[in-house]
């Protein structure tokens, strides 16, 4: 939980923030979102007048899909609508990620930070299946799983505003995972330090073992080690597409019958069921992989 103090000077630090920022790295945010990812986003009109928690689905190693939806937002909205993500401290953290997302506007998912944004009238954009649900392997791209993770919900029956999924594809084939790798995770003390239920096994991270693990008896693979270790971390072409599903009133489907954990369970319940069906609806859709 964050303190106070840290609480202030996030939001202290967000209103110093250079709003010519994203229009500076504007041409590559655009190669990225127009030529290489392909990105197409429908259902703006879903959007709601007033502040919104947007609940995404997360795909891909590095979640690309992420980046995708705050520039397509901010080239939608421009400056005219406040809008923060919740970013797990990994992200926050990553030497590439970290110049980058904060000033975009990601700030750390904790719920103090968060209901103090909403607070002060900023939509929120969050990722409830964090890097367990981004992490899984490629088999499982076809669906949405939070792992009973109910935060969001709390947050938007305790801020009362309406909850917006924001169901996305094509992410998760930008990296092949074939592993989630949690007992690597586990064994590394990764779960423990860094709050990271896995460590990704993928064709390119086999590769680079293969490098290092060669590398003991012949020079040559440790020649080929730093580039396949960089080419884990590289995303496929992939094309991503977005569905904005239309606002979900949290507040009113609160049965005074009903215990809190079962409300809650309910709402989430109906939550993923309407994800869930949009993103088989939008696969059926999708012709090949990657391609789209």
């Amino acid at each position: 939980m964050a303190t106070a103090a840290q609480t202030k000077q996030i939001f202290a630090d967000l209103e110093r923030v250079d709003h010519d920022f994203v229009a500076k790295i504007e041409p590559f945010l655009e190669g990225l979102y127009k030529y290489y990812f392909r990105c197409d986003i429908q259902g703006w009109d879903n959007i709601p007048q007033t502040k919104a928690l947007y609940v995404g689905n997360h795909n891909g190693l590095l979640t690309f899909e992420v980046l995708m939806m705050f520039y397509a937002y901010w080239k939608h909205f421009g400056n005219s609508r406040k809008a923060l993500g919740l970013a797990h401290s990994v992200a926050l953290n990553n030497p590439f990620f970290k110049w980058l997302i904060p000033r975009l506007g990601a700030i750390p998912a904790d719920p103090d930070i968060a209901i103090e944004a909403l607070k002060r009238d900023y939509s929120l954009l969050v990722y409830p299946g964090g890097e367990k649900e981004s992490f899984r392997p490629f088999t499982e791209r076809k669906k949405v799983d939070f792992y009973q993770r109910k935060g969001f919900i709390k947050l938007a029956l305790k801020a009362q505003v309406p909850l917006v999924p924001i169901v996305s594809i094509g992410a998760h084939e930008s990296y092949v995972i074939l592993h989630r790798g949690e007992e690597l995770a586990e064994k590394l003390g990764l779960k423990k330090k860094f709050r990271l239920h896995g460590l990704p096994i993928t064709f390119r991270s086999i590769f680079f073992g293969w490098c290092v693990a060669t590398g003991i008896f012949t020079f040559f693979p440790l020649l080929l080690a730093p580039a396949a270790f960089m080419s884990i971390f590289v995303p496929m072409p992939a094309k991503m597409d977005f569905k904005i599903l239309p606002a979900i009133d949290v507040v009113s489907m609160l049965d005074p019958n009903l215990s809190e954990e079962q409300n809650l369970q309910k709402i989430y319940d109906y939550v993923l069921k309407v994800m869930n069906e949009e993103l088989t609806r939008e696969y059926a859709k999708r012709r090949f992989p990657v391609i789209g």
